[in-house]
């Protein structure tokens, strides 16, 4: 055994490998403020004012939702739009703002526009109830908590439809479709989702 003490790290004789760490820190540096501008951006565009941004002058889409109990009611409780179109999970939130790019798209291309919102109201509004049946209204019920509804205190009519959804028979859209948006003219002579 030498006299030498061992020790963990030896500086090595070459600069070059100076650059390891300092890349690692820049690295990091460089992750981390990646990581804040997505985070901005998915803050940002999950915003009442993001989603105006295309409705408004486009559709009545906004002055229904304004008029509706989710953003006025006498509780002062507002569920804004990213609260019933967005999911607060990862994963579902990232499906949900990469299909969205289409609408930008199609907005952009002027496939949807003033002029033919009415016609092509009732399929975009089926894609939004087809989704929602899908996730079982997962949105909904990041509100409305079911294990926290006093179905004993409500008419019998309302009991008997929420044990439906409580047994998993029906879900929040199949009733509620039209409860923030006015339904589209050509579905009310149809049954709800």
């Amino acid at each position: 055994m030498s006299n030498k003490q061992s020790r963990f790290w030896t500086p090595s004789k070459s600069k070059w490998l100076l650059g390891i760490p300092v890349g690692g820190f820049v690295f990091a540096l460089l992750g981390a403020v990646g990581l804040g501008v997505f985070h901005i951006t998915m803050e940002a565009s999950s915003t009442n004012e993001f989603c105006y941004s295309c409705h408004v002058g486009m559709d009545t889409i906004v002055e229904e939702y304004q008029a509706s109990v989710h953003y006025n009611n006498r509780h002062g409780v507002k569920a804004d739009c990213a609260d019933c179109h967005i999911s607060k999970e990862f994963l579902p939130k990232m499906e949900t703002k990469i299909k969205a790019l289409a609408d930008i798209y199609y907005q952009l291309i002027g496939t949807i526009n003033m002029e033919n919102f009415e016609q092509e109201r009732l399929r975009l509004a089926q894609h939004v109830w087809d989704e929602m049946q899908a996730n079982d209204s997962r949105e909904c019920r990041s509100c409305h908590e079911p294990t926290r509804w006093d179905l004993a205190a409500a008419p019998t009519r309302i009991r008997v439809a929420h044990q439906k959804t409580l047994s998993g028979e029906e879900t929040c859209i199949n009733c509620h479709a039209g409860i923030a948006h006015q339904l589209p003219q050509r579905h009310l002579s149809r049954k709800t989702p």
